[in-house]
């Protein structure tokens, strides 16, 4: 049947079962069902082989992006609630509020996940990045860089640390530390110190040393009350007690008091005997 003029349907229409329907009351057509909850209500798949333009995109089921016929989805502002697969995307801010996306190229100004991510393989990040909680990280961590952090760390376990650690402020250990190698410091202040091998000590002050093997020292200050005794190597080794510059190898400034016998070159220097008397022993000791 040919109509050349316009066909008008002023009550309604359909057209078998729920072929087309067109609801004239609430101005809505549907196609596949005779209850419209839209003003174009489809129950079925849409095909169009041309650009299918939308002011406001709302998908609530599996939208896949990229298959057969579908290149590029351009939108605006697009809210996904149900489960997303995105080849590629390209977004200037992306919020994923509920449900599950799986994401395998993602190219993103803004990128804000509410909920969880998990990322199951390398995770490249080429500017800073910013965390905000609590960052657990349960397998090996490699800083080819410069980190600084900028409050207390916690180590739990061992550390290794395979190049040069420097620390700039204080350093707090509350158990032991093994050092394997050499130790070279500035200045020590302990309470305790136990040296059970070779020790090389430029300067220090120290409440209490105790010292069971070979130590060199090249200045020893030791100072209880009124007496000093300073130990130096150049010109040679000299003992001084009172005496801050020796001039003899043991240089004593005050009384000497001896409980036993006082030799010079090996014979006894009796008491009540003379300055003159010694010299006159020693040169003739020879």
């Amino acid at each position: 049947m040919a109509v050349n003029k316009n066909f008008v349907v002023k009550n309604g229409l359909e057209v078998d079962t729920n072929t087309l329907f067109v609801d004239s009351a609430n101005n809505r057509v549907a196609i596949g069902t005779t209850v419209p909850t839209a003003t174009l209500d489809v129950r079925g798949k849409i095909l169009s082989d041309s650009q299918v333009e939308s002011f406001v995109g709302k998908f609530v089921g599996i939208v896949t992006a990229g298959a057969v016929g579908v290149t590029t989805m351009t939108t605006l502002d697009a809210v996904v609630t149900g489960f997303s697969t995105l080849g590629l995307a390209n977004a200037t801010s992306l919020n994923i509020q509920t449900g599950f996306s799986t994401v395998q190229a993602l190219s993103s100004k803004d990128l804000t996940v509410s909920i969880g991510a998990t990322v199951s393989k390398d995770l490249n990040v080429g500017a800073a990045a910013t965390v905000g909680a609590a960052l657990t990280v349960t397998g090996a961590s490699k800083f080819a860089e410069f980190v600084r952090f900028e409050k207390d760390i916690a180590v739990g376990g061992a550390t290794t640390v395979g190049g040069a650690l420097t620390v700039t402020g204080n350093a707090y250990f509350n158990g032991n530390v093994d050092i394997n190698g050499d130790l070279t410091y500035d200045e020590v202040n302990a309470r305790n110190l136990n040296i059970s091998g070779i020790s090389t000590i430029g300067f220090a002050t120290i409440g209490n040393a105790t010292i069971s093997g070979i130590t060199t020292t090249s200045l020893l200050n030791v100072g209880f009350g009124a007496t000093m005794v300073k130990v130096q190597g150049t010109p040679a080794t000299r003992v001084g007690i009172n005496s801050i510059g020796p001039a003899f190898t043991l240089d004593v400034d005050g009384d000497i008091n001896a409980t036993g016998n006082l030799r010079v070159n090996g014979s006894v220097f009796t008491a009540g005997a003379s300055l003159a008397d010694a010299t006159a022993l020693a040169i003739a000791l020879g």
